[in-house]
């Protein structure tokens, strides 16, 4: 009985194999029509696309206790941009290439080399100083930027500086 099984299976396996080899005697017929001609992409694609021209620094400070009062300056390339309070994010863009971003504590001054397109999140975590605290940078993976970017508040108007740089929030508070 298990001789025919093993000899039914191995006619099985012989037979598909044999007509997997064999050729088609139809073959599709071939398209020699022009291709259609491309349409535009929709607006909604262009703005995305000339949004993509910049790089996005997302930077953003926690809802803390400590240091609640205090709204550390954020500083590109030596311009002053925006102020970012207790529980508040601004989105920043920034041209492709290399830049600096500093804080009240200039040891802790980040570089970033800028892709168009690319989102950059950097955390500011007030710390304690002597007579005051200052703003303590720190750059992280956009997995755990993102999220805790999200859960901020925008910015104030009268702590944006220079408000060519900074981006519309649409950011949707999660």
């Amino acid at each position: 009985m298990k001789k025919a099984t093993l000899l039914a299976v191995g006619l099985l396996i012989l037979a598909g194999a044999a007509f997997a080899q064999q050729p088609e005697s139809n073959p599709p017929a071939q398209n020699t029509s022009t291709p259609p001609a491309p349409t535009p992409p929709p607006a909604a694609a262009q703005s995305s696309a000339a949004s993509d021209q910049w790089a996005h620094l997302k930077v953003y400070r926690q809802r803390r206790y400590m240091g609640s009062a205090l709204a550390p300056s954020i500083v590109v390339d030596d311009k002053q941009v925006v102020r970012v309070g207790n529980g508040r994010r601004a989105s920043i863009k920034l041209t492709p290439g290399t830049h600096t971003i500093r804080s009240d504590d200039k040891s802790s001054a980040v570089s970033i080399d800028a892709k168009p397109g690319q989102d950059y999140f950097i955390r500011v975590d007030e710390e304690t100083g002597f007579w005051k605290g200052h703003g303590k940078l720190t750059m992280l993976l956009p997995e755990q930027g993102r999220a805790e970017f999200q859960l901020q508040k925008p910015v104030e108007e009268d702590r944006k500086f220079a408000k060519d740089l900074i981006e519309e929030d649409t950011e949707a508070k999660k």
